[in-house]
């Protein structure tokens, strides 16, 4: 995915989850949830019935650009590879707010927030070649020397804090046609080497229900800076 303003290709897939405390009286009520999100909400067209969640989509057989699930233990909101960066917060913002709204399932108080984004850049450089220029980024001469031999792949696993939020960074470069298992949809562009990033912000501490929307729009603006930042420091 990618705003007109950015040259680069950035494939995007999305998810939102907010996990609350195991509700038993979910089970009873997951036919009104699913009637009233489509037929009264008009949010999402399909939705499907499994044993402990409703699954919500826009397409009868699957997720095509964008599905929604409420459970008894958790809810949140998916989207595919959206054309711009504002589409995935203001629906699952959208979303949220009208779960608080259905009467039939009031939700218990979140025990834990979190924005997952996988993000593909396509390269026209060999894997070697931008394997090689990863390493280089993120390891010393001397540091390289540490681990002997050639090397042949990277992945790169960090955490850190930041503005409240506890983050996961997972990322490496991938081979040609590698990036389709990493994704549930598919893209011309998987068929391209380029570099992985698998970004978690989540926070399990100071939750209430109306701040949802806020920590999805703090968490996906910085996740973007943060996507670039990582990108433009490798050379993508």
């Amino acid at each position: 995915m990618s705003d007109k303003a950015i040259d680069k290709v950035m494939i995007a897939e999305h998810i939102f989850e907010v996990r609350h405390e195991a509700s038993g009286a979910f089970l009873d009520v997951r036919g009104d949830v699913a009637d009233y999100i489509r037929q009264e909400e008009h949010f999402f067209p399909h939705w499907s019935i499994d044993d402990n969640v409703v699954n919500f989509r826009d397409d009868p057989q699957k997720i095509v650009k964008e599905g929604g699930f409420v459970g008894f233990k958790s809810a949140g909101y998916v989207a595919f590879n959206p054309e711009t960066r504002n589409y995935f917060m203001d629906r699952a913002s959208a979303f949220w707010k009208i779960l608080l709204k259905n009467p039939h399932f009031p939700l218990p108080t979140p025990t834990r927030f979190g924005t997952r984004t996988k993000i593909f850049i396509p390269c026209p450089k060999a894997f070697n070649d931008i394997n090689k220029q990863m390493y280089e980024a993120l390891f010393t001469e001397e540091a390289r020397l540490l681990f002997d031999g050639n090397e042949q792949d990277l992945m790169f696993t960090v955490e850190i804090k930041e503005a409240g939020f506890d983050i996961r960074v997972i990322g490496g470069p991938i081979h040609k046609d590698e990036a389709s298992k990493h994704f549930q949809f598919k893209s011309d562009y998987f068929e391209k080497c380029g570099l992985f990033l698998d970004i978690d912000y989540y926070r399990t501490s100071n939750l209430t229900q109306k701040d949802v929307p806020q920590l999805l729009r703090t968490s996906i603006e910085l996740m973007w800076k943060k996507a670039e930042g990582i990108a433009r420091g490798l050379g993508f």
